[in-house]
């Protein structure tokens, strides 16, 4: 279980929200990454679908249909997530997973008005990486709970300043691609 790299943007209002980055199909999938327990080989899930890792249950969902994604189908890059909190648990397909991101939390924009339906309930907003534009999927729907109104605030990371010296104890991952800041614009999509 590893991911392939962890990207970090310039923070100046000390808060942000690290994600987990995945392709479904051709869309950029990003999940709140304090519910993620694991992403393991498809091979991992029994033939009813059910995944045990780590003395934990999760149940099979079919996200890409949940999402209306037409899935790539499986690959030598596909990888179940392991997803979940105190209540409930699931485990779901994804084409390829990118890996982590941590975003400013000023950097993460709504949905556009034009979007009425029944995606609001699925999607919390999305951002621009360096190279595609990520939704979010609402963790909440994602583990069929309750949703509850503004969800990502209890994901953010608060980042205080540190003196040299003090240690940073968030949770670190191997870092193997991506050596630079990713500078990230403000400014609205158009």
């Amino acid at each position: 279980m590893g991911l392939r790299g962890q990207r970090a943007v310039t923070l100046s209002s000390g808060q942000a929200v690290r994600f987990l980055v995945a392709l479904i199909g051709g869309s950029s999938i990003a999940f709140p990454a304090q519910w993620v327990h694991g992403i393991v080989m498809p091979a991992s899930a029994g033939s009813d679908g059910l995944v045990t890792w780590a003395g934990m249950d999760y149940e099979r969902t079919d996200l890409s249909v949940r999402l209306k994604i037409v899935s790539k189908g499986s690959s030598p890059d596909t990888r179940l997530i392991l997803y979940g909190n105190e209540e409930r648990s699931r485990s779901f397909a994804v084409d390829k997973v990118l890996g982590l991101l941590d975003v400013e939390r000023a950097l993460i924009h709504p949905l556009p008005p034009q979007f009425r339906g029944k995606e609001r309930e699925r999607l919390l907003g999305f951002f621009v990486d360096t190279s595609s534009v990520a939704l979010i999927a609402n963790p909440f729907w994602v583990l069929e709970l309750p949703l509850r109104p503004h969800a990502l605030e209890m994901f953010a990371i608060r980042f205080a300043e540190r003196k040299p010296g003090e240690s940073d104890s968030r949770l670190h991952v191997p870092v193997a691609t991506v050596d630079e800041t990713v500078s990230m614009s403000t400014s609205p999509v158009s």
